[in-house]
């Protein structure tokens, strides 16, 4: 009887391959399906702009060069910090105002039929251009109108978000609370707040991303300083190229804080709260 034995090297030999090594992770995969749906745009959007005239279609690289030259355009900064102005302040306020309103809700019941089935319906109703004209008529053409219609606009999704964290509340959390001190400034300061935390930044993140669009518009309309008078003085000049270039502008800003900022702050928020 004689037994056959290979080496190591002669094994190796005659194994199957292990394919899933070369198969690219779902994680990898979708950074793939990224990179082609980008250059398929880009290669599409070349190409239209090949057999379209420059003033309805500019090309990738115009646009580019609109986007590194327009920042040595007197007075373009001043106009990108002011629009930068108006969304922190309109975020700002729609965000304490709100959390004051879902807040007063809360400790008086009397106030949610008034707050969450009238108020906040007909706050979310209510176009954002009608917030914009009132402002204008009311406070004529400067930043004050700008940061009144944009705070009205983002108000409503603040006190919505909110008030489902505070009807979320863990009411054995708050009872075991109201053991351990009288003050309910304690108990708000101590309790509710980390356990709403979650939501208020949720609420806070949302309005962020919407306040660039609310602001847009409203300075086009309002005829305030900022990025929105930008565009409206090119839609005027026919320089389209300065309207995709302020556009790439503000998508980079709101990518950008919201990947290196928001979201991180959202992952600590997380792991913290278990939420």
């Amino acid at each position: 009887m004689t037994v056959e034995t290979t080496s190591p090297e002669h094994r190796t030999l005659f194994q199957k391959p292990n394919l899933k090594r070369f198969i690219p992770g779902r994680k990898h995969q979708s950074v793939i399906a990224l990179v082609l749906f980008m250059i398929t745009v880009l290669a599409i959007w070349q190409g239209y702009s090949l057999v379209m005239p420059p003033i309805l279609i500019p090309s990738p690289e115009r646009v580019v060069w609109r986007f590194f030259t327009m920042w040595s355009t007197p007075g373009f900064l001043t106009y990108a910090g002011m629009t930068v102005v108006h969304v922190l302040a309109s975020v700002f306020l729609s965000f304490v105002v709100g959390s004051v309103i879902a807040f007063l809700a809360h400790f008086f019941p009397v106030l949610q039929l008034a707050v969450y089935k009238r108020a906040a319906p007909f706050m979310n109703s209510f176009p954002g251009i009608g917030w914009a004209f009132l402002g204008l008529i009311w406070f004529g053409i400067n930043s004050r109108s700008v940061i009144f219609s944009a705070s009205l606009a983002m108000m409503p999704l603040v006190i919505i978000n909110v008030g489902a964290g505070l009807r979320e509340l863990d009411r054995d959390s708050m009872e075991m609370a109201q053991s351990f001190t009288r003050s309910p400034w304690r108990r708000i300061w101590r309790v509710m707040l980390p356990m709403q935390f979650p939501y208020m930044f949720a609420a806070l993140r949302l309005c962020f991303g919407l306040s660039w669009q609310i602001v847009l518009v409203v300075e086009l309309l309002c005829g305030a300083a900022g990025l929105g008078s930008v565009i409206n003085l090119a839609r005027q000049r026919y320089s389209t190229d300065m309207i995709f270039a302020t556009v790439l502008l503000i998508l980079i800003a709101v990518f950008l804080t919201d990947r290196l900022i928001f979201s991180r702050l959202q992952e600590r928020i997380g792991k913290k709260y278990g939420v």
